[in-house]
């Protein structure tokens, strides 16, 4: 797949061998976004005390909720929707790779910004500086920079994601907001919490406006821009 810059700070290996899913499945759709939102949301509202404190984990949880800050990256990272898709597989990943890691409010925008970063460098052919989404996400430069490196460890470099995986984490989230069914597996993960949350509709939570612990370099009206 072609890569549209060279400021990247992670090099996908296995990028050439990727099943372009927005070539053989149904593309992610405007809604999913926040779809997305809603199953994370509720995701988040379920953990207690985290059993493990990671370098994504804020001192107290931000202001902004989950559903504006990915309406932020949706409208400033300008990629496509089927990256939100893989950063939910990526995200699934870590919970299926290190039990011991629970998502929560404290913890959920460090992963999104991250997860959502490596996916539009693995699928869409443009995309911008660590800086720049550095700046969009509300943290500083040296510190995404940081969060991809222990991301990728997390997930073991595994970026690739087939059109079957993309297609059941897709449906997964919009079976979920629209009260259909969908199996429990036996770990929390937002897989699982897509079907608790098919249940009922969850309730966003009080976040701070900048995920840089009260720095406030960054808020919702900040308007950043583009780095080529």
């Amino acid at each position: 797949m072609a890569t549209g810059s060279s400021e990247s700070d992670v090099v996908a290996d296995d990028s050439a061998n990727y099943d372009d899913p927005g070539q053989e499945v149904e593309r992610a759709g405007e809604y999913f976004v926040t779809a997305l939102a809603n199953i994370l949301t509720h995701l988040a509202s379920l953990a207690g005390r985290p059993q493990r404190v990671t370098r994504f984990h804020a001192i107290r949880a931000p202001q902004l909720s989950i559903h504006d800050y990915l309406m932020r990256i949706a409208k400033y990272f300008q990629c496509s929707h089927e990256c939100f898709v893989l950063c939910l597989v990526y995200i699934d990943r870590i919970v299926k790779l290190h039990p011991e890691f629970t998502i929560s409010n404290l913890n959920i925008h460090r992963l999104l910004v991250t997860s959502i970063m490596l996916a539009v460098k693995f699928f869409d052919d443009v995309y911008y500086s660590n800086s720049y989404y550095a700046k969009v996400g509300g943290v500083k430069t040296r510190e995404v920079n940081a969060l991809e490196a222990q991301f990728l460890q997390l997930i073991e470099w595994r970026l690739h994601v087939s059109p079957q995986e993309y297609d059941q984490y897709r449906n997964h989230v919009y079976m979920a907001v629209r009260g259909g069914t969908i199996g429990v597996v036996p770990y929390q993960s937002p897989a699982a919490a897509a079907a608790i949350a098919a249940g009922g509709e969850a309730t966003p939570f009080p976040m701070s406006s900048t995920m840089d612990d009260g720095s406030g370099q960054m808020n919702e009206d900040s308007s950043p821009m583009p780095i080529g």
